[in-house]
């Protein structure tokens, strides 16, 4: 059984998979624990930044765990795996704060599935990225065919899955996958520059920036308008506007 582990360090929360001889592959503790993390992180606006990231060095997740998911009966399978594995998936992925992916390894299926739903993803030159469901008669259930989609566009997209495509850390990179690719050794400096400034930022306009990216089916006549409101009633608003005027750098 697999489990997420879970370190705070100031206004950073690094939420780490974790199912040893399994390659990180997710199973129904897994989505009960991002579940739950999800739940704790909305309820704590001390947190600025979440990362999620596999073992140090190895993989982020080799996918949805296969022994698990095959026992199900096909009506229990669509409900509880994809459908309840769906709401999790968005949850997460709407998030208020931003969110990192950290791909060191190998980030096959349904692990790839949970990295698309992060905001941004940095990647070691050792990253490997597949979706090799239809290979054994499956699909890439958890959405991650409509994300990659919408990242990287319907033909890249189909390419990947029909074609079991393995996506290398260059070609993550042009398709705009991952949003930079960096040797092992310098991965944690890399990723400090970005939580650190993730941190620095208004959380409160950074919730709403995101909302209006991710929220596919807001109404922009109506979603804009609010967000200025909301965000220009803020105190942020007022600090942010004075350390500009003072050439200062605004402390949120």
């Amino acid at each position: 059984m697999g489990q997420i582990l879970a370190r705070r360090d100031g206004a950073l929360l690094t939420m780490e998979l974790s199912n040893p001889g399994k390659a990180n592959a997710l199973d129904f503790a897994m989505l009960g624990a991002l579940d739950e993390h999800i739940e704790r992180i909305e309820k704590d606006d001390g947190i600025r930044a979440v990362v999620l990231r596999g073992t140090d060095g190895g993989p982020f997740s080799s996918g949805a765990d296969i022994r698990e998911w095959s026992a199900l009966e096909p009506q229990d399978f669509a409900q509880r795996w994809i459908g309840e594995g769906n709401d999790v998936f968005r949850r997460f992925e709407r998030l208020r704060c931003p969110t990192v992916a950290v791909i060191e390894g190998l980030c096959f299926g349904g692990g790839l599935e949970l990295a698309l739903c992060c905001d941004l993803r940095l990647a070691t030159t050792r990253a490997r990225l597949r979706f090799p469901e239809v290979a054994i008669g499956a699909i890439p259930g958890w959405e991650g065919g409509d994300r990659l989609q919408r990242i990287a566009g319907r033909g890249r997209a189909l390419e990947a899955v029909l074609l079991s495509r393995e996506i290398d850390p260059s070609t993550a990179l042009q398709w705009g996958v991952v949003n930079a690719v960096c040797a092992q050794q310098e991965l944690e400096a890399r990723l400090q520059e970005w939580t650190t400034r993730l941190s620095e930022v208004s959380p409160r306009a950074a919730a709403l920036a995101k909302a209006l990216i991710v929220d596919d089916d807001k109404d922009p006549r109506t979603a804009y308008p609010a967000a200025a409101l909301a965000v220009r009633s803020n105190p942020d608003a007022e600090l942010g506007i004075r350390a500009f005027l003072a050439k200062t750098t605004a402390v949120f």
